[in-house]
């Protein structure tokens, strides 16, 4: 009897797998749930997409907060997005950060001068290089944060991508592939970042003329450079953090937002002139700034000078 009954407990266990095991994978071939895009796009604090320079080499982690941002965004285009998240997709900047939002799932990439303080981790590889994955399955969620350079973190170098993906089942997986296929585009070959002394000064190199907007900030400070010894001789003194001196007169690029007006314009930008500063609004969409000081010049002519090699016109 013993035996009979145990026989019955058996083979209703073994149905009760073999249904569920059918009903998992039932539910795993159903498609993934849709979900309407938003109706208000970019969202309220969101920065609509513009064409930014891909850097190359190691200079993509020394990028401006906002233009980080559109790199990250643009990396893939809007076909190769849609095919990572199954559906159409809107992207935007937000706070630095590319969002990306499809109908299956959300994204957010940034560069971070720090790595995220994730909970009992998995150390995976990335395009070659190393990354720690966390998965949240209550949530549905997945963080992912790739070490880009060995380089510290500063105000100006982001050596971490982070990926944050919200969605349905697989969200792990598909935190990875879109990790691998980001890192991937933006680590085209080029430059290394430059080594700094400890006053933030870089080694002087003479680029080819282009324009500093949406620029890395060692590439900004050599641009500085070149078009203020052009004007004005001597030899420039680059820094990392977007600035150059030459001759006592200091070009200093912003991306920090300030309560200025400017009232008057300078090489077709809106431009502030007093007796101490020149500062000329870069960009209509931002808050790229750069301003001139210095003691014993026509600060306002040597803004005329130099900002069309520096706006390349």
């Amino acid at each position: 009897m013993v035996g009979i009954v145990l026989a019955v407990l058996l083979a209703f266990a073994s149905l009760s797998a073999t249904a569920g095991y059918l009903w998992a994978r039932a539910d795993s071939d159903r498609p993934a749930p849709q979900r309407a895009l938003p109706a208000q796009w970019p969202s309220k604090d969101g920065e609509a997409l513009r064409p930014v320079p891909m850097p190359g080499g190691e200079l993509v982690t020394a990028l401006p907060t906002d233009t980080g941002g559109q790199v990250l965004c643009q990396a893939l285009d809007q076909e190769r997005w849609e095919s990572l998240l199954g559906g159409k997709v809107l992207r935007e900047v937000r706070d630095g950060a590319c969002h990306v939002v499809g109908t299956t799932a959300e994204v957010l990439l940034t560069l971070d001068s720090r790595a995220a303080n994730l909970q009992d981790p998995s150390d995976v590889e990335v395009a070659g290089h190393p990354g720690q994955l966390e998965y949240l399955p209550p949530e549905v969620n997945a963080r992912l944060d790739v070490r880009l350079v060995d380089a510290e973190g500063t105000g100006q170098v982001h050596p971490y991508l982070r990926v944050e993906l919200s969605g349905n089942a697989g969200v792990d997986t598909l935190t990875e592939s879109v990790a691998r296929e980001v890192v991937q585009a933006v680590s085209a070959p080029g430059p290394a970042l430059p080594a700094q002394a400890k006053d933030g000064t870089i080694p002087l190199q003479h680029p080819a003329p282009a324009a500093i907007v949406d620029a890395p900030w060692p590439m900004i400070s050599w641009q500085l450079c070149a078009a203020l010894t052009r004007e004005l001789g001597g030899t420039g003194k680059p820094r990392f953090d977007g600035s150059c001196t030459v001759r006592g007169v200091e070009a200093t690029y912003t991306d920090i937002v300030t309560p200025r007006a400017f009232p008057e314009r300078i090489a077709g930008r809106p431009a502030l002139v007093t007796d101490e500063l020149v500062a000329v609004k870069l960009t209509d969409d931002g808050s790229q700034e750069l301003t001139f000081t210095g003691p014993g010049r026509s600060l306002r002519s040597v803004a005329e000078a130099v900002l069309p090699r520096l706006l390349d016109r």
